[in-house]
């Protein structure tokens, strides 16, 4: 009889259970590791563009000695085609800044881990010609990648060309939290359109 009982009860049981695992938060989380001096891993939340966003975006070579700095670099299709591109969402120091060097060499870094190859989404063409543009590697949106190490600020006055701005934004964040890059400098160091004003 109890074991009637019992059997009686599982379609409840089984709903309770359904319902609250439905309800349970869904989280998706990227590591990316830091490399040089600075330790550990930070996660990624959901701020990730799909990777199949990038399946259709033209692929390019990234010119040798092409990095100038920390968001600006030239490519080439297999066409032979160059473009120099200004990044959407971010500027990074300038080189005579404080971390300029950093962020250049940390973009270079990036560059080479990815195969010099990279993905162009571009956005605009700025005052000096320049495509403004999304990049992406094989380790995913290199706007974040720059970002969540501290190598660049997120770019507020431009955001209206950033499609993944909230990435940007939770990146940031998260960089600023754990004091990386420019985030270990006083108040966050000068921002480069402030230098740029005052030189």
């Amino acid at each position: 009889m109890k074991i009637l009982k019992l059997i009686n009860f599982l379609p409840i049981i089984a709903i309770v259970g359904l319902t609250w695992y439905s309800l349970q938060p869904k989280t998706s989380h990227k590591t990316l590791s830091i490399p040089q001096n600075q330790s550990g891993s930070i996660e990624i939340p959901n701020g990730e563009p799909d990777p199949d966003e990038t399946a259709n975006l033209p692929e390019y070579e990234v010119i040798p000695g092409s990095i100038y700095d920390g968001d600006t670099l030239r490519v080439r299709s297999s066409k032979g085609e160059v473009l120099k591109v200004r990044f959407a969402c971010l500027d990074a120091p300038e080189l005579k800044q404080s971390m300029g060097e950093e962020a250049r060499n940390y973009l270079l870094w990036l560059v080479n881990r990815g195969g010099n190859k990279v993905k162009v989404q571009a956005i605009t063409v700025d005052r000096y010609g320049r495509t403004v543009a999304q990049l992406w590697n094989n380790h995913g949106l290199i706007q974040s990648q720059m970002a969540i190490a501290g190598m660049a600020y997120g770019y507020d006055q431009y955001k209206k060309d950033c499609p993944n701005w909230p990435a940007i934004e939770s990146t940031q964040a998260q960089a600023q939290e754990a004091k990386l890059g420019v985030w270990k400098l006083q108040g966050g160091g000068q921002r480069p359109w402030d230098y740029r004003k005052s030189n």
